[in-house]
Protein backbone atom coordinates (compact mmCIF):
# COMPACT_ATOMS: atom_id res chain seq x y z
CA UNK A 1 0.00 0.00 0.00
CA UNK A 2 1.17 3.60 0.08
CA UNK A 3 3.87 4.94 2.37
CA UNK A 4 1.06 6.36 4.53
CA UNK A 5 -0.01 2.80 5.32
CA UNK A 6 2.22 2.57 8.34
CA UNK A 7 2.35 -0.10 11.00
CA UNK A 8 0.05 2.07 13.13
CA UNK A 9 -2.53 2.23 10.28
CA UNK A 10 -2.38 -1.53 9.82
CA UNK A 11 -3.08 -2.02 13.52
CA UNK A 12 -5.99 0.42 13.30
CA UNK A 13 -7.43 -1.46 10.32
CA UNK A 14 -7.06 -4.77 12.15
CA UNK A 15 -8.80 -3.36 15.23
CA UNK A 16 -11.64 -1.96 13.16
CA UNK A 17 -11.94 -5.34 11.51
CA UNK A 18 -12.50 -7.09 14.80
CA UNK A 19 -15.10 -4.55 15.90
CA UNK A 20 -16.89 -4.50 12.54
CA UNK A 21 -16.98 -8.26 12.24
CA UNK A 22 -18.43 -8.62 15.71
CA UNK A 23 -21.12 -6.04 14.91
CA UNK A 24 -22.04 -7.76 11.65
CA UNK A 25 -22.24 -11.13 13.35
CA UNK A 26 -24.51 -9.76 16.05
CA UNK A 27 -26.80 -8.07 13.52
CA UNK A 28 -27.07 -11.15 11.32
CA UNK A 29 -27.80 -13.40 14.26
CA UNK A 30 -30.55 -11.08 15.52
CA UNK A 31 -32.94 -11.62 12.62
CA UNK A 32 -36.49 -12.76 13.19
CA UNK A 33 -36.62 -16.26 14.55
CA UNK A 34 -37.80 -19.06 12.30
CA UNK A 35 -41.00 -19.63 14.30
CA UNK A 36 -42.27 -16.07 14.00
CA UNK A 37 -42.57 -16.05 17.78
CA UNK A 38 -40.92 -14.11 20.51
CA UNK A 39 -37.70 -16.14 20.54
CA UNK A 40 -38.97 -18.57 23.15
CA UNK A 41 -39.65 -22.24 22.59
CA UNK A 42 -39.10 -23.41 19.01
CA UNK A 43 -42.08 -24.62 16.98
CA UNK A 44 -41.78 -28.29 16.08
CA UNK A 45 -40.88 -29.15 12.50
CA UNK A 46 -43.08 -31.35 10.32
CA UNK A 47 -40.49 -34.10 10.08
CA UNK A 48 -37.01 -34.89 11.27
CA UNK A 49 -35.97 -35.02 7.63
CA UNK A 50 -36.82 -31.34 7.25
CA UNK A 51 -34.01 -30.39 9.64
CA UNK A 52 -31.64 -32.74 7.86
CA UNK A 53 -32.53 -31.18 4.52
CA UNK A 54 -31.84 -27.67 5.85
CA UNK A 55 -28.49 -28.86 7.22
CA UNK A 56 -27.61 -30.38 3.86
CA UNK A 57 -28.47 -27.11 2.11
CA UNK A 58 -26.25 -25.23 4.57
CA UNK A 59 -23.39 -27.66 3.89
CA UNK A 60 -23.60 -26.98 0.15
CA UNK A 61 -23.57 -23.21 0.76
CA UNK A 62 -20.71 -23.41 3.26
CA UNK A 63 -18.63 -25.51 0.88
CA UNK A 64 -19.18 -22.90 -1.86
CA UNK A 65 -17.89 -20.25 0.54
CA UNK A 66 -14.99 -22.51 1.52
CA UNK A 67 -13.99 -22.92 -2.14
CA UNK A 68 -14.02 -19.13 -2.43
CA UNK A 69 -11.77 -18.78 0.61
CA UNK A 70 -9.29 -21.31 -0.78
CA UNK A 71 -9.17 -19.26 -3.99
CA UNK A 72 -8.56 -16.10 -1.93
CA UNK A 73 -5.72 -17.78 -0.05
CA UNK A 74 -4.17 -18.76 -3.40
CA UNK A 75 -4.57 -15.18 -4.71
CA UNK A 76 -2.94 -13.60 -1.65
CA UNK A 77 -0.13 -16.18 -1.72
CA UNK A 78 0.61 -15.36 -5.37
CA UNK A 79 0.30 -11.60 -4.81
CA UNK A 80 2.69 -11.74 -1.86
CA UNK A 81 5.51 -12.77 -4.19
CA UNK A 82 5.18 -9.43 -6.02
CA UNK A 83 4.66 -7.06 -3.11
CA UNK A 84 7.16 -5.31 -0.85
CA UNK A 85 7.19 -3.25 2.32
CA UNK A 86 3.87 -2.16 3.81
CA UNK A 87 1.96 -3.74 0.93
CA UNK A 88 3.53 -7.11 1.66
CA UNK A 89 2.92 -6.73 5.40
CA UNK A 90 -0.77 -6.00 4.79
CA UNK A 91 -1.09 -8.88 2.32
CA UNK A 92 0.42 -11.29 4.87
CA UNK A 93 -2.09 -10.14 7.48
CA UNK A 94 -5.00 -10.50 5.07
CA UNK A 95 -3.77 -13.92 3.93
CA UNK A 96 -3.83 -15.09 7.56
CA UNK A 97 -7.39 -13.80 7.91
CA UNK A 98 -8.51 -15.57 4.70
CA UNK A 99 -7.09 -18.79 6.13
CA UNK A 100 -9.01 -18.16 9.36
CA UNK A 101 -12.19 -17.76 7.27
CA UNK A 102 -11.50 -21.12 5.61
CA UNK A 103 -10.82 -22.78 8.97
CA UNK A 104 -14.06 -21.41 10.48
CA UNK A 105 -16.12 -22.59 7.50
CA UNK A 106 -14.51 -26.05 7.54
CA UNK A 107 -15.26 -26.35 11.27
CA UNK A 108 -18.90 -25.34 10.71
CA UNK A 109 -19.24 -27.99 7.99
CA UNK A 110 -17.81 -30.66 10.28
CA UNK A 111 -20.21 -29.60 13.03
CA UNK A 112 -23.04 -30.32 10.59
CA UNK A 113 -21.66 -33.85 10.21
CA UNK A 114 -20.31 -33.32 6.69
CA UNK A 115 -16.90 -33.26 5.02
CA UNK A 116 -15.42 -29.90 3.99
CA UNK A 117 -14.07 -29.46 0.49
CA UNK A 118 -10.30 -29.55 0.03
CA UNK A 119 -8.20 -26.91 -1.76
CA UNK A 120 -7.62 -27.46 -5.46
CA UNK A 121 -4.12 -27.84 -6.84
CA UNK A 122 -4.57 -24.98 -9.32
CA UNK A 123 -6.84 -21.93 -9.35
CA UNK A 124 -5.86 -20.70 -12.81
CA UNK A 125 -4.40 -17.45 -11.51
CA UNK A 126 -2.96 -15.05 -14.08
CA UNK A 127 0.75 -14.36 -14.48
CA UNK A 128 1.69 -11.38 -12.33
CA UNK A 129 4.11 -8.78 -13.60
CA UNK A 130 4.63 -6.69 -10.50
CA UNK A 131 2.87 -5.00 -7.63
CA UNK A 132 0.17 -3.45 -9.82
CA UNK A 133 -0.93 -6.84 -11.12
CA UNK A 134 -0.80 -8.28 -7.60
CA UNK A 135 -3.04 -5.55 -6.19
CA UNK A 136 -5.47 -5.98 -9.07
CA UNK A 137 -5.62 -9.72 -8.44
CA UNK A 138 -6.46 -9.38 -4.75
CA UNK A 139 -8.88 -6.53 -5.45
CA UNK A 140 -10.76 -8.77 -7.89
CA UNK A 141 -10.67 -11.60 -5.34
CA UNK A 142 -12.19 -9.39 -2.64
CA UNK A 143 -14.87 -8.01 -4.99
CA UNK A 144 -15.86 -11.55 -5.92
CA UNK A 145 -15.93 -12.60 -2.25
CA UNK A 146 -18.20 -9.72 -1.28
CA UNK A 147 -20.67 -10.44 -4.09
CA UNK A 148 -20.68 -14.15 -3.27
CA UNK A 149 -21.26 -13.71 0.47
CA UNK A 150 -24.07 -11.23 -0.16
CA UNK A 151 -25.71 -13.90 -2.33
CA UNK A 152 -25.09 -16.82 0.02
CA UNK A 153 -25.86 -15.20 3.37
CA UNK A 154 -29.69 -15.10 3.15
CA UNK A 155 -29.79 -18.71 1.93
CA UNK A 156 -28.30 -20.08 5.15
CA UNK A 157 -30.96 -21.51 7.46
CA UNK A 158 -29.06 -21.12 10.74
CA UNK A 159 -28.80 -17.69 12.43
CA UNK A 160 -25.38 -18.72 13.81
CA UNK A 161 -24.12 -19.52 10.32
CA UNK A 162 -25.54 -16.25 8.96
CA UNK A 163 -23.62 -14.49 11.73
CA UNK A 164 -20.39 -16.21 10.70
CA UNK A 165 -20.95 -15.35 7.03
CA UNK A 166 -21.73 -11.71 7.89
CA UNK A 167 -18.55 -11.42 9.98
CA UNK A 168 -16.49 -12.77 7.07
CA UNK A 169 -18.25 -10.46 4.60
CA UNK A 170 -17.42 -7.46 6.78
CA UNK A 171 -13.77 -8.45 6.89
CA UNK A 172 -13.62 -8.88 3.09
CA UNK A 173 -15.01 -5.35 2.67
CA UNK A 174 -12.32 -4.04 5.03
CA UNK A 175 -9.64 -5.76 2.97
CA UNK A 176 -11.04 -4.23 -0.21
CA UNK A 177 -10.99 -0.72 1.28
CA UNK A 178 -7.28 -1.03 2.12
CA UNK A 179 -6.42 -2.51 -1.29
CA UNK A 180 -8.40 0.21 -3.10
CA UNK A 181 -6.44 2.87 -1.21
CA UNK A 182 -3.19 1.16 -2.17
CA UNK A 183 -4.24 1.39 -5.81
CA UNK A 184 -4.86 5.14 -5.44
CA UNK A 185 -8.64 4.81 -5.38
CA UNK A 186 -11.16 5.98 -2.78
CA UNK A 187 -11.28 3.33 -0.05
CA UNK A 188 -15.05 3.68 0.46
CA UNK A 189 -16.55 5.16 -2.72
CA UNK A 190 -20.11 3.87 -2.28
CA UNK A 191 -22.61 3.73 0.56
CA UNK A 192 -23.78 0.25 -0.54
CA UNK A 193 -21.07 -2.31 -1.28
CA UNK A 194 -22.20 -5.18 -3.50
CA UNK A 195 -18.94 -6.49 -4.98
CA UNK A 196 -18.54 -7.97 -8.44
CA UNK A 197 -18.86 -11.53 -9.71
Amino acid sequence: MSQALSRRRLLAVAGAGLAGSASAAALAACGADETGGDGGEEAPTDTAAQGGSAGSADVVILNQALDLEFASVAAYTAAGRELRGAELQAAHGFLAQEQQHADALAQAIRQLGATPNRPRADYGLPELGGAGDALELISDSEERAIATYIGLLPKLTSPDLRGTAAAILTNEAEHLAVVREARGRPPAPDALVTGRR
